[in-house]
């Protein structure tokens, strides 16, 4: 049975054109995986199909749903009208905009809210509702998540809570878009594996993904954008082979090196971060416990452990972002036990998922690289000419010196995340904290800025990755953490 179809559509949001002549369908027995690089269109293709945004008005094409509210199929319509609430949508994007607007919503609630479509209960839910709420809450392994906000959970808890949400009125259609982003290894088999059963038990899935690692079995086709444009399409076993992202030319060789850093000061012994007996407590819940913990100048660390083991906490603890509870002390460089948090920020720069989701959406992309001068969000003055000339420098640097005058709500996920890269690098910091830096780029972006970190470190600056995949920690990185339950169990050479 056909369920959407799209003939030569286009989109164009905020005056560019994403999709163009976007020719699709999608049928009761096939699940789909949509691979592309960044920007190439694949959310908005999700977001096309669940109707929330409409083809362009001047559009040969046209979108059609078969299928209505209750599932029986009817004459075809237009409007997603019926079809919307049939068609459930998880993404990183997603768990963001509660982030971006502090929604403090208890995650049981989250998950009731899946039955009328908004962010939190607006009405009641009924008894069968609710028995549908405890059966996907088990599902997902989050009851004792249920009574916490949403935004005291870890990204991965609260990528779950978003699934479990998606799934609670038994949708017709899931669409994920990089719902994977930030799940530790294990939470990742066990959320794919549900996906699994859910394909298997009817329901077709449409996901969006740059990982082929993440393509569940049950995914019968695939289709592979490029610039706004289906260019491959059919059966698996087909489409997946041609899925090539080739390595593009050396940073270095495209956009020139840029200036060699000099060498990081340190504490004392070539101390550069020293950490003693800390704890750290969030809304007076003990988040990391008797962290002691040093970096010296030789080294680059990678932060493992399972999603809420409390790796974020540990990273904005040495930004500067959080602080030790009493008895606990930190120094950093050489600005002493106390330094003010823009002295901090002035040499330590983060990169996470929290501050991208906290960048507001009219901010131009040049004005979150400069944003990276101030360690805010937004501009609270003018930047200089020279700290314009740094933010070019940095974007040409990275290949996305385009994206300067476009509006980040205009921007794919893994492209501003280049941007926050390049706004953690235009201070020249001597350490650089990266909490999941990869997530939402493409193949060939993900080797782009490995490459350019590792060149980084060969000039001096220090970093500390986080990240739950294996062949995202650099060759530089030589020292490793283990964090679990807010304590550290190993730290040591790299295993």
């Amino acid at each position: 049975m056909l369920l959407v179809s799209l003939e030569d559509v286009d989109v164009r949001l905020w005056g560019a054109a994403i999709l163009t002549g976007v020719t699709f369908e999608l049928r009761e027995s096939q699940s789909w995986a949509i691979l592309g690089g960044n920007g190439a269109g694949k959310t908005t293709l999700l977001r096309l199909l669940r109707g929330d945004v409409w083809p362009h008005p001047g559009s040969r094409g046209r979108r059609l749903y078969h299928f209505g509210t209750g599932g029986d199929s009817t004459a075809p319509s237009e409007s997603p009208i019926g079809a919307r609430e049939r068609i459930a949508l998880v993404s990183a994007e997603a768990q963001d905009a509660y982030e971006r607007r502090g929604w403090n919503v208890r995650v049981e609630d989250v998950v009731r809210a899946g039955f009328t479509g908004g962010i939190w209960v607006t009405e009641p839910v009924t008894p069968e509702q609710e028995r549908r709420v405890d059966e996907v809450v088990e599902l997902l392994g989050i009851g004792a998540l249920r009574g916490q906000s949403i935004l005291e959970v870890s990204t991965g808890e609260a990528r779950k809570a978003l699934l479990a949400r998606a799934l609670a009125p038994r949708p017709r259609v899931l669409l994920l878009d990089e719902f994977c982003n930030g799940l530790d290894a294990p939470s990742r088999a066990a959320l794919l594996g549900v996906v699994s059963d859910i394909a298997r038990q009817g329901t077709p899935i449409v996901f969006a993904t740059h990982r082929l690692d993440e393509i569940v079995p049950e995914v019968t086709h695939a289709a592979i954008l490029d610039r706004g444009r289906i260019v491959e399409r059919g059966p698996r076993a087909e489409v997946l082979p041609r899925w090539d992202s080739p390595l593009t030319p050396a940073l270095s060789q495209r956009a020139g090196r840029g200036g060699t850093a000099s060498p990081t000061p340190p504490t004392t012994d070539g101390v550069l971060i020293a950490i003693e007996n800390a704890d750290v407590l969030i809304e007076g819940q003990r988040v990391l416990r008797d962290i002691s913990w040093r970096m010296r100048q030789d080294e680059n660390w990678v932060v493992r452990g399972r999603n809420g083991a409390g790796k974020s906490t540990f990273l904005r603890l040495l930004a500067g972002e959080e602080h030790a509870a009493p008895g606990g002390r930190i120094v950093r460089l050489d600005l002493g036990e106390r330094p003010g948090l823009f002295e901090v920020r002035g040499r330590i720069a983060l990169v996470g998922p929290k501050l991208q989701a906290d960048h507001r959406l009219e901010a131009t992309g040049e004005a979150v690289v400069l944003s990276g001068f101030f360690g805010s969000i937004g501009l609270p003055s003018e930047p200089t000419p020279a700290q314009r000339a740094a933010a070019h420098r940095w974007l040409r640097r990275l290949g996305i010196e385009a994206l300067a005058a476009r509006g980040i709500q205009d921007l794919s996920y893994g492209e501003l995340r280049k941007l926050l890269l390049a706004r953690a690098l235009v201070i020249d910091p001597d350490v650089v904290l990266l909490d999941e830096p990869f997530n939402g780029l493409d193949p060939g972006g993900r080797a782009e800025m490995m490459e350019l970190l590792g060149e980084l470190c060969g000039a001096g600056t220090r970093l500390v990755l986080v990240t739950h995949h294996d062949g995202e920690v650099l060759p530089a990185v030589n020292r490793e953490m283990e964090l679990a339950g807010g304590r550290i169990v190993y730290q040591g050479p790299l295993r």
